[in-house]
């Protein structure tokens, strides 16, 4: 098997050759796929990754969710600490560069991740024990210890999963993940 280095590696460079208009239209079925989840109908609040390059685009997910009236949390890098803090955000204009080039929001005490009943996450490969690699600093992995009954949810491309990932007792395992074809539940209960 791969390391785990040389596999993050593999999978970002196939990531990176999907055609941008193929993200656009792969990501409206993800989230299509996620705006059908229970937990998403019932969430009050939502964390949720902003995307960035061929990551599944979360900008209208994120606009969908606040025209809801959901509570919109999203997560903004501590380098020195190595963590991510996650605050509330009221529309996507108040996103700016931040930490690795990834739009952040500015202002706002910080948000307790538990507060979130749904939490989508970002994906760089994922296999079908709910396993997934990410960027390799472990900062959303640290987050997901405090979830507390928040569904963690992958948001990924078919095309990213793997028969199996090179795990350490440091990786969090998602709760399920959303693909542009279906949503795979990784032996959790359903909350809703």
């Amino acid at each position: 098997m791969m390391s785990k280095r040389e596999m993050r590696s593999e999978a970002l460079r196939r990531r990176d050759q999907i055609p941008r208009e193929a993200v656009r239209e792969l990501s409206a079925l993800v989230r299509n796929n996620v705006e059908a989840l229970p937990e998403y109908a019932k969430a009050e609040t939502v964390a949720s990754y902003v995307s960035m390059d061929n990551e599944v685009q979360t900008s209208d997910l994120l606009k969908e969710a606040l025209q809801r009236k959901k509570r919109v949390i999203v997560p903004r890098s501590d380098m020195r600490a190595g963590r991510l803090t996650f605050h509330e955000i009221h529309s996507l204009g108040e996103l700016r560069p931040g930490a690795f080039g990834i739009l952040e929001p500015q202002g706002s005490a910080s948000v307790p991740l538990s507060d979130a009943q749904l939490i989508l996450v970002p994906v760089v490969a994922w296999d079908y024990r709910g396993g997934r690699l990410g960027y390799g600093k472990g900062y959303f992995d640290r987050e997901l210890r405090s979830k507390g009954r928040g569904l963690a949810a992958g948001l990924a491309f078919e095309s990213q999963r793997r028969a199996a990932l090179p795990l350490t007792p440091s990786d969090v395992p998602l709760d399920a993940v959303a693909t542009e074809e279906r949503v795979i539940r990784f032996g959790r209960a359903n909350l809703a």
